[in-house]
């Protein structure tokens, strides 16, 4: 009873000093913190660039003249929020939410130092790789927000922006369900700059790799000799270049022993195709570029391992690459005359294919042992050597995934070249140093011409009697069937496929390598008038 009367007290001394509705603050809901990806609206996105030409402070961060143009636009805003976050480092991205009405999502990705030029050392244009990678990471990380369009400045080099973006936003997806598929397609657009010709020749140059990436990664179950020669006349007769596709028997007519002896090991039939580009007058010698296309290579009786086995649908990366080259050749309008060789087949176990030991007879009626059947691509590029000397051209180019041996040698930062003419060799070094995808001459020493006739049954063997040097072995193969004509020989199976790491615009899976290189190398030899 005593508990009761000190509680009704208690209360009736509390209500004393009630305050007035008046004086009381409204009660308000507390905002939700809403993500700023939903608030945006996803219309159109904007890749600028900063530089930090110090290492440790960020003092020294200077934003480029779009960027800096951009940002008087938006009253400061762009200035405003960096300055709350450390700068991008080269290869990092700062996105920004509706700074303007024009934009709803700008990224401004790092540059690096304003000091990048030409590194001798490492035979690279470091300002043109900076931008690329720059450009290349500005565009991947707006896409994930679904803008309907992607405007890129040009970073003082639209050629090299337009190949950074158009790399990094692509991905294989042609079997993804619309649904299933995260990746949008996104129209990529130069921003505030006059440099459209450059621009254009970048877009032209990342397509064409793309083109190449995409041919690599089909498999082979939907990618075999037979709709790979149709998909050359789909892609390449509409832009008036010649499609040729011949059959086994016609190789058989031209003594191709090797090619014959790989093609039927599997009930795919092998095609022989040629294309024709004619940029000049049909009277001037053309270059030859011959690819290799085994669809996939199983390695036949000497089966290859399961986590290699997995990733021979892109075997065929020399012939998607020379396909990719003629294509572009065409599109530039370039003055030259271009004939393109891909031999297509598959390698496959059955009780035709080739056995070690087994001899065959090469157009030029040289006998091969074949010691490894796994080793079948350097015939297939044999053969197509020798025929190559019908267009008396001005110099040939084979490019293929030969030897993986150069995986341990050179990584993924090279390609391994071989070749008998050092002015070649010069300007194919130039243009690699300009588009990043770099070459590194190999040896072509009588040491390894030693090493592959080193048997008393045929002219030549196929791969040397011990395993080490098989990159060099393959080359030195190859010199047997070139004759008198200036030959380069590309060495790409450690370029063929990335897991994401050597390039940052270069995604994880096949590369398309080394397509812009050969584009390049075209171009300077014409600006110098040597075709």
């Amino acid at each position: 009873m005593i508990n009761l009367r000190i509680a009704l007290v208690t209360v009736r001394f509390i209500s004393q000093f009630r305050i007035q509705r008046s004086d009381c603050v409204p009660y308000i809901k507390p905002r939700k913190v809403v993500d700023p990806k939903a608030c945006a609206i996803r219309d159109k996105g904007l890749v600028l660039g900063i530089y930090n030409n110090d290492k440790i402070s960020d003092e020294s961060a200077i934003l480029t003249a779009s960027a800096q143009k951009y940002d008087e636009q938006c009253g400061g805003k762009l200035w405003k929020q960096l300055k709350l976050t450390p700068t991008p480092k080269l290869g990092e991205t700062r996105i920004f939410y509706d700074l303007d009405p024009q934009f709803a999502f700008v990224a401004v990705a790092g540059l690096g130092t304003e000091c990048f030029s030409f590194n001798s050392l490492e035979r690279l244009d470091e300002s043109k790789e900076a931008i690329r990678i720059a450009a290349g990471s500005g565009t991947k990380a707006l896409q994930s927000l679904r803008p309907s369009a992607i405007h890129v400045e040009s970073f003082g080099n639209a050629e090299a922006a337009a190949e950074g973006a158009g790399l990094a936003i692509w991905q294989f997806r042609e079997y993804k369900t619309p649904n299933q598929s995260t990746i949008p397609d996104t129209k990529l657009l130069l921003h505030d700059d006059c440099d459209l010709e450059g621009w254009n020749i970048g877009k032209i140059k990342a397509e064409s790799q793309n083109l190449a990436r995409y041919l690599q990664e089909m498999p082979a179950n939907f990618l075999n000799p037979t709709s790979f020669a149709k998909m050359a006349v789909d892609l390449l007769c509409e832009l008036d270049i010649n499609v040729e596709v011949k059959t086994q028997g016609w190789a058989a007519n031209h003594e191709m022993g090797g090619f014959v002896a790989i093609g039927r090991s599997s009930v795919q039939p092998p095609l022989y195709v040629e294309i024709s580009y004619y940029g000049a007058s049909e009277r001037t010698r053309p270059i030859v570029l011959i690819g290799k296309g085994v669809t996939f290579d199983s390695g036949s009786l000497d089966l290859k391992p399961p986590k290699e086995l997995q990733f021979m649908r892109g075997d065929m990366a020399g012939a998607a690459c020379v396909l990719a080259i003629t294509r572009a050749a065409s599109i530039l309008k370039l003055p030259i005359n271009i004939r393109g060789i891909l031999p297509l087949c598959e390698l496959m176990p059955n009780g035709k294919s080739p056995k070690s030991g087994d001899l065959v007879t090469c157009a030029n009626g040289k006998s091969i042992l074949i010691r490894l059947p796994s080793c079948e691509g350097r015939m297939l590029i044999a053969d197509s050597l020798v025929y190559a000397r019908n267009y008396w051209p001005k110099f040939i180019v084979d490019i293929g995934t030969m030897s993986k041996e150069l995986i341990h040698t050179l990584g993924g930062a090279a390609c391994g070249c071989y070749t008998n003419s050092e002015e070649l060799f010069c300007h194919l070094e130039s243009a690699s140093s300009q588009t990043g995808d770099r070459i590194w001459r190999m040896p072509l020493w009588k040491f390894y011409e030693e090493r592959i006739k080193d048997t008393y049954v045929a002219d030549v063997a196929n791969t040397a009697r011990h395993k080490y040097g098989d990159s060099p072995n393959c080359a030195a193969f190859l010199k047997q069937f070139v004759c008198d004509s200036q030959w380069i020989h590309l060495d790409t199976y450690n370029i063929a496929y990335s897991k994401g790491r050597d390039y940052p615009y270069l995604g994880r899976g096949m590369t398309g390598r080394p397509t812009r290189t050969v584009i390049e190398f075209i171009y300077q030899l014409l600006a110098d008038a040597k075709l």
